[in-house]
């Protein structure tokens, strides 16, 4: 008994360093990247005042922060931008001699384009002060397609392995007598090894073996030489002893137990931890078909990061934790799933006082938030489903809850969304259509289709505008209503938007002296080859960039504008002209208009309808043209249905036309026949 539990308590004691070792890697390669993955940091170090950015926002804080004791910024030479240990500030050869010289092996692993932002170089280091935890990212923006990683600057942020650092391990994991030595060190001493960036031992952490076994044995043994007779007496000291070593084992997996199912920022359950109380209430014999899972993702909240950091941001979301208990019942209990995914379960919908939990829920995000200061105002979506009188297990249930978040999201922020069995139906006839869309690219079926864009003061053909569609073999001819939005949920936005801007530019090349028009989705301006890949295609078919128009809709202002902005500078270095399409109908204002810079603007087709109606239809039409022309902004209105709607956005200022009274959408042939046949003869 007493070699097993000294075994025991000799692996408890391995494992404890092994975890300390990774959750310190753990926690500086997160305080890392979310320094380095950061839009302001990658501006702000572009900019005049890049050095006094970095000692404001790194530098300052190695007096006295927890996470890190050192801060450094490396440009592209290897120089520091900006270096600080403990408050000091440190000249290149103070840097230098500070990491004896293994500065440039981790500059470089920063630099590999082969580590993710989930598994950034963390490793230990011999530094002139003896060990310390380094870790290193090069400092980047979420998406810019000019962004080179073998140039850009690196942040590194180090820990020195001191007395009070190791003491403080040696606290939290119960590990008595830890201590970090350069050196094989004293064979009966246990130990973890300290690796390098490479995976070579540099050090290691030891601590003596405490033996609880061998010490109980010893402490009884002079016991059960003097009490023999008394083997009963003996035999009780033993199990006693015995009893007390099992019990701090114990006590040590409680606490390894806990922390594998809590959330380390909110203390709320993690997932790990939901998923366990949630099979718990569904146990037949403790009430399971009364469990209800609800499903919370916040509104708004990645913003609040990107404004003021992921301290606030971790503020804000211990808010929300906090919130959610005062506002639930004792009963309910609530979980984080990650990120900004929260979760609650609960025996019943109704609370009482004609209120519901998703109503309490939505009712506590609506009042804003006060953190720092600031004033935070954000909402969420929720998604639930009830455990019914099925025989469910806590997979499905969160299957349920997940597809009415997912619809509840798509439907509109801010509101709650109870599963129901029309979302599996949704679900599948998605998956199905998901998968025949992704064999329609690959074996051609979808294809282009144009709608001329006529002058309005001569009626002659001006340009024409690309428009996908997809004939299935099984499903007959689907609108692109459905399957763009198919197509974007499933990430084959882009592949879909190649192909058809490749076909639209291939058949434009036949005619001359016009223009062609192809809308892209806001998705496509996120990826960052989009300029590259329209680039090549246009030199393959020597198509003149002037000669392209992009369209985009309003909801490139509300995805991300940051992100459309860089996209657009990226098509006019091009040449390839920009216009704001359906305007008119959403939310797009003079001040976005400017900020843009379109080329063009289509207006609505709802205003067209609308100057057939009684009323103001034809006022808002002329309004809206005058905002343009005073923007110097050329206009087509699409939807001319007929002769008098013509003559009505003509009189008002338009510069094109388009609709049905014209053309509905042909195909290039078509095209050709109707508007360059003579061209072509003359060519033949």
């Amino acid at each position: 008994m007493a070699a097993s539990a000294d075994e025991m308590d000799d692996m408890r004691a391995l494992a404890a360093a092994k975890g300390a070792l990774d959750a310190l890697r753990k926690q500086l390669g997160a305080t890392v990247r979310d320094n380095a993955y950061w839009d302001d940091a990658y501006l702000s170090l572009k900019g005049n005042g890049a050095q006094a950015w970095a000692t404001e926002n790194w530098g300052a804080t190695t007096a006295d922060y927890p996470l890190y004791d050192t801060a450094i910024v490396l440009d592209a030479a290897g120089s520091a931008l900006m270096a600080y240990h403990k408050g000091i500030t440190l000249t290149d050869e103070a840097v230098e001699r500070f990491f004896l010289g293994k500065l440039p092996k981790i500059v470089a692993t920063a630099r590999d384009v082969e580590y993710a932002a989930d598994d950034l170089p963390v490793a230990f280091a011999k530094t002139s002060e003896g060990m310390a935890l380094v870790g290193a990212a090069a400092i980047q923006p979420a998406d810019d397609a000019e962004f080179d990683m073998k140039n850009a600057n690196v942040l590194l942020f180090s820990k020195q392995m001191s007395a009070n650092v190791v003491a403080e391990i040696a606290r939290t994991f119960s590990i008595a007598g830890l201590a970090v030595e350069v050196g094989p060190g004293n064979p009966a001493m246990l130990h973890a090894d300290v690796l390098d960036i490479d995976g070579h031992e540099i050090g290691r952490v030891t601590w003596p073996p405490m033996h609880p076994g061998t010490a109980s044995y010893n402490r009884a043994r002079p016991t059960i030489i003097l009490a023999a007779i008394v083997l009963v007496s003996v035999l009780l000291a033993v199990m006693i002893c015995g009893l007390l070593i099992f019990r701090g084992l114990r006590k040590s997996e409680q606490v390894a137990r806990y922390k594998a199912r809590h959330d380390a920022l909110t203390g709320l359950w993690n997932r790990a931890g939901c998923l366990e109380q949630l099979d718990e209430m569904l146990r037949p014999e403790t009430g399971g078909s009364n469990a209800n899972l609800y499903i919370l993702d916040l509104d708004g909240f990645k913003p609040v990061n990107d404004a003021w950091g992921h301290p606030v941001g971790d503020k804000l979301i211990n808010a929300v934790a906090v919130r959610l208990l005062e506002g639930l019942p004792v009963s309910a209990i609530v979980a984080r799933l990650g990120g900004d995914e929260f979760a609650v379960l609960s025996a019943t919908d109704n609370i009482g006082s004609n209120s519901t939990v998703h109503e309490t829920i939505l009712r506590a995000l609506s009042i804003p938030f006060k953190i720092e200061g600031r004033t935070i105002e954000i909402g969420g979506s929720i998604g639930w489903a009830r455990a019914g009188n099925g025989a469910l297990d806590s997979t499905e249930l969160l299957r349920r809850a997940d597809l009415a978040l997912y619809r509840a999201k798509s439907v509109g922020r801010g509101v709650a969304v109870e599963y129901e069995p029309g979302l599996d139906e949704e679900a599948i006839w998605h998956a199905e259509l998901e998968q025949e869309l992704r064999l329609g690219l690959l074996a051609g079926e979808i294809h282009v289709v144009f709608q001329p864009l006529i002058e309005a003061s001569t009626r002659e053909i001006g340009g024409v505008e690309a428009l996908a569609r997809w004939s299935s073999p099984t499903r007959g001819s689907i609108s692109p209503e459905t399957f763009i939005g198919v197509a974007e949920k499933a990430g084959l936005i882009d592949q879909l938007g190649l192909q058809v801007l490749r076909m639209a530019i291939r058949e434009s090349a036949r005619w001359p002296s016009i223009g062609v028009a192809v809308n892209i989705s806001p998705l496509q301006l996120k990826n960052p080859y989009l300029c590259r890949q329209i680039k090549e295609v246009l030199e393959e078919y020597r198509f003149h960039p002037a000669r392209l128009t992009i369209e985009v809709t309003e909801g490139v202002f509300i995805s991300n504008p940051a992100q459309a902005k860089r996209a657009f500078d990226g098509l006019r270095k091009l040449g390839v002209k920009i216009a704001l399409d359906d305007f008119g109908c959403g939310y797009a204002s003079i001040g976005t208009l400017r900020e843009f810079g379109f080329d063009s603007m289509k207006i609505d087709r709802s205003l067209v309808f609308n100057l057939d109606k009684e009323g103001n239809g034809g006022a808002v039409l002329h309004a809206t043209v005058a905002l343009a022309n005073a923007l110097n902004l050329p206009v087509t209105a699409e939807g001319i249905e007929t002769e008098a709607q013509a003559t009505a956005v003509r009189l008002s200022g338009c510069d094109r036309l388009q609709g049905y009274l014209f053309s509905k959408p042909v195909d290039a042939t078509e095209i050709t026949r109707r508007y360059f046949k003579a061209h072509q003869q003359l060519v033949g």
